[in-house]
């Protein structure tokens, strides 16, 4: 065990914040695991509680650790970045940062909706939808729920391998459409029961929200989803431009 020196330019807390993230990269506190608590490192290094607070925050602020209320502090698992250069897909997304996406369809089937969705998807809201409940994954950690609203017309989608193809891939090849732009609404919604037991999180968890209209090259609507993604695992992109 390294032993902290106060006779030496860095200050105490410094020391412990390196200490701790050598073991993070060498692998003996992996990701996702409880590091010692503040009185255990306080009796391991024979410092005071508030220096270990102090190190404790800093490597909290810097998102190396992260404290569980009523559980103790653990090594933050990472967190992913979108590529804007994915064209909003998110599997293309996963595969350019050199992770392995997967997804789970939970549910696919004509359905009955508000009319919000209608009016987004510019028909009746008497009419039936294609509606394609799904659970996206990075390395095989649960990071965003999608629901996906499609005009009947799209019959095809409810018959195509959907885990393993990018939404847009399946349009172009059955239509020719592809993807003009996306018109996304962002706000915060915090996890149900059912979503934080899909996502493996607590209720009430807050959620990046996006609703997403997809349009066309001409200029028509290609579907419409909704999106609640786990922020601490993934994270949305957005390009602008003054063009």
């Amino acid at each position: 065990m390294s032993n902290l020196h106060n006779n030496v330019a860095s200050p105490l807390y410094q020391q412990l914040y390196d200490e701790i993230m050598e073991k993070i990269t060498t692998g003996e506190y992996p990701v996702g695991s409880q590091i010692p608590s503040e009185e255990q490192l306080s009796q391991i290094y024979k410092i005071s509680r508030i220096t270990v607070r102090s190190a404790i925050q800093k490597l909290c602020d810097d998102n190396v650790l992260v404290k569980k209320h009523g559980k103790g502090t653990f090594v933050s698992l990472p967190v992913y970045v979108e590529s804007v250069s994915a064209e909003g897909s998110f599997t293309k997304s996963c595969i350019q940062m050199g992770k392995v996406p997967s997804t789970e369809v939970i549910s696919k089937g004509l359905k009955s909706v508000d009319k919000r969705i209608c009016e987004n998807l510019n028909i009746n809201d008497q009419e039936k939808v294609i509606h394609i409940q799904r659970l996206r994954f990075i390395d095989g950690r649960a990071s965003m729920i999608e629901e996906d609203y499609f005009i009947s017309d799209f019959n095809f989608m409810l018959n195509k391998d959907i885990e393993q193809q990018p939404l847009l891939d399946v349009i172009r090849e059955n239509t020719g459409n592809t993807a003009k732009f996306f018109d996304d609404v962002i706000e915060i919604k915090y996890a149900t029961k059912e979503q934080a037991k899909n996502l493996d999180c607590v209720v009430g968890t807050p959620l990046l929200y996006i609703s997403q209209l997809v349009v066309g090259d001409m200029n028509q609507v290609l579907y419409y989803n909704e999106q609640y993604i786990r922020t601490d695992i993934y994270k949305f992109s957005v390009r602008s431009s003054n063009k």
